[in-house]
Formats: C-alpha cells, structure tokens, sequence
C-alpha cells in the first residue's frame, strides 16, 4: 500500500499544475479525484472517473489506479483491505465526521468488496489537533472506526497537527497568522 501526503513546499495543490507536478515527482499515473462537498458520499471508481463527480470519498479494487484528496486541516483516511486488495480514501472533517462518512466508507467496501472491517488497515493523513480545534477528530475518526469493527491495532494515525507542522498547509493557522491559503494532496494506491 502505498499512502503518501504532499507538503507545503511542493506547492498549493489547489492548482492543476501542481498537483500534476506532485504526481509525476512520485511517478504515479492514473490518479482520480473528485470535487470535494464535505459530504458523506462514496464513489466506486472501476476505471476513470469525471473529475467533476461530487463526492467525499472513494474506493476501488483496480491496482492501477491511485486515489486522491485534497485537505487543509481535515484528515484523509485511508483503508486498505489486503485480503480482498481494495482500497479506500476518504476526506473526513467535521461535517463528514458528524454526517457518517466514516460508516459509509466501510459499509460501501463491505458492499463493493466483501471487506470484513477487522481486515481493514487504516492510515490517518497530517490534519488538525485537538490541540488547535475544538473537536477532536482523531479520537472521533477512531471512535467510529472501531464502531465499524475495525481493530484499534489496525488504526495508525501518526498525529501530525496541520496547525502545527509548517510542512502542511492548515487553513486555521492561515486565518490566525495571515498566511498563504494552501490545500495538500494525500494519495492512497495499492
């Protein structure tokens, strides 16, 4: 599996240009990406997919494909079953957070792949503390994961606060101190 983020200083990946650069940096072709909502919608991606989709997550089974988000303080989980070599990417803040993306993403890999939970490896992308937000969406991101029967030990989330790590863009911190507003990308692929 292979699960990377990319930092403030490859650029803001709002822009086409960079994240095309990003990608060819890290040699990987074929990656998908939807038009984020802050949602809790999951797309099956077979093949393609228009860039345009509107949708906060996304699975598939395809080894050629990568899956990509784009965050700012809100974290990135990535789930790979490695029985059933599936995987899924989903952005999680706190509106998706509270409107059950977490339980969707699961239940649509249980559905499109036959993942059994316990299965599941689930990675945590750089996203914003509880030290600097006033929720706590690691330990929520957790809490629900484990709800969905995902072993605790299967959860590895590094804790990386985007506030607090200037190798991320955060959109706090750029409020707070008046700097640049930037997104980063986090890939997921098998």
């Amino acid at each position: 599996m292979i699960f990377i983020s990319s930092k403030a200083s490859d650029g803001n990946m709002m822009t086409l240009e960079n994240r095309r650069k990003f990608l060819k940096k890290m040699r990987i072709k074929n990656a998908v990406e939807v038009k984020q909502i802050h949602g809790n919608n999951i797309v099956l991606v077979p093949q393609t997919l228009d860039p345009n989709t509107q949708s906060d997550g996304l699975i598939t089974n395809n080894p050629a494909l990568y899956l990509m988000i784009k965050v700012a303080d809100c974290m990135a989980l990535g789930l790979f079953d490695p029985k059933q070599k599936a995987i899924g990417l989903a952005h999680v803040g706190w509106r998706g957070s509270e409107s059950g993306i977490v339980k969707n993403i699961v239940n649509q890999m249980k559905i499109n792949f036959h993942t059994n939970p316990k299965d599941l490896i689930v990675t945590v992308s750089p996203s914003i503390g509880p030290c600097h937000y006033k929720m706590d969406l690691w330990k929520e991101a957790e809490n629900q994961l484990i709800d969905c029967g995902i072993l605790k030990e299967n959860i590895d989330n590094p804790k990386i606060c985007t506030y607090e790590s200037k190798n991320y863009f955060s959109h706090r911190r750029s409020e707070d101190v008046n700097e640049p507003e930037g997104r980063f990308v986090t890939i997921l692929g098998i």
